[in-house]
């Protein structure tokens, strides 16, 4: 009796998104949701921004420069691999994502959109303007090397939008949607305006949790309590949008809340009495 008290209690307590998923004979309903998540957006802006080097080193966290930084960071070092954004059944080595990135940069005309980069004025030696980064100054040296060895990709055009996929499932035994997530979905964004989005790479959400952890979101208004990137997706604390349901695609913001407000309605129907 007292166990199961204990246990009723630990399952309350835990927040809905990290609850395990159920076995698939208890799906009742499941739809294949991706959602876009704007990281320009305010509510979604902490995802990509960074603190500086000293507020890093006293966070206790591993990666402070953002979300993109963080999972990029990740499949360099050979924690884990990559996905093809049209093939999730196809892996991609490190190598595979800067031949990517080579040639997106490849399929432009006119300036280079992996040359900008927000923080240019940071990285180079100020004695030496036109030398080359001063590795001091650089906030990715710890993550990614020189970034001048040519083996590098530019976070900047990456910095805009994220998509996730996941699975919304109808549990029949708990009578709730439950948050599956699948696989980030980094998403190529032309700085110059005039070329198409692309995507670029897929993650397993399993596959990164532990990077996840380790990435800071920053409070900028209270320093007394942090949160790491696995709990900003689970308790779902972002803004995003439905760009396609269960193989439909969505067409326009007004069709996307349409479409999240019919799964809502759905669960919200489905168990009366």
């Amino acid at each position: 009796m007292f166990l199961g008290i204990l246990m009723g209690a630990a399952t309350f307590a835990q927040p809905a998104g990290t609850r395990i998923p159920p076995r698939k004979d208890d799906h009742f309903q499941r739809n294949r949701v991706v959602s876009r998540v704007d990281l320009e957006n305010k509510l979604n802006r902490p995802l990509i921004d960074a603190t500086t080097p000293d507020l890093y080193a006293a966070t206790g966290f591993e990666h402070n420069q953002g979300i993109i930084a963080a999972l990029i960071g990740g499949m360099k070092a050979g924690k884990y691999v990559g996905y093809d954004p049209t093939d999730l059944e196809k892996s991609l080595t490190w190598e595979d994502l800067v031949a990517r990135s080579q040639d997106i940069n490849g399929g432009t005309s006119g300036e280079d959109p992996w040359e900008s980069d927000p923080m240019e004025e940071n990285l180079y030696d100020p004695e030496d303007p036109e030398g080359d980064l001063n590795p001091e100054n650089d906030p990715f040296t710890d993550t990614f090397g020189s970034v001048t060895s040519g083996e590098e990709v530019d976070l900047a055009p990456l910095e805009s939008v994220l998509e996730i996929i996941e699975d919304r499932i109808l549990d029949k035994n708990r009578s709730e949607q439950i948050y599956d997530l699948q696989y980030l979905r980094l998403v190529w964004v032309d700085p110059g305006e005039t070329l198409p989005d692309q995507h670029f790479v897929c993650f397993k959400y399993e596959d990164v949790m532990e990077v996840l952890e380790n990435a800071r979101w920053a409070n900028k208004f209270n320093d007394a309590e942090d949160k790491n990137l696995r709990e900003i997706f689970e308790l779902r604390l972002f803004e995003s949008y439905a760009i396609n349901v269960s193989g439909r695609g969505v067409r326009s913001l007004p069709e996307a809340a349409f479409r999240e407000q019919q799964l809502l309605e759905f669960e919200h129907n489905l168990w009366s009495y």
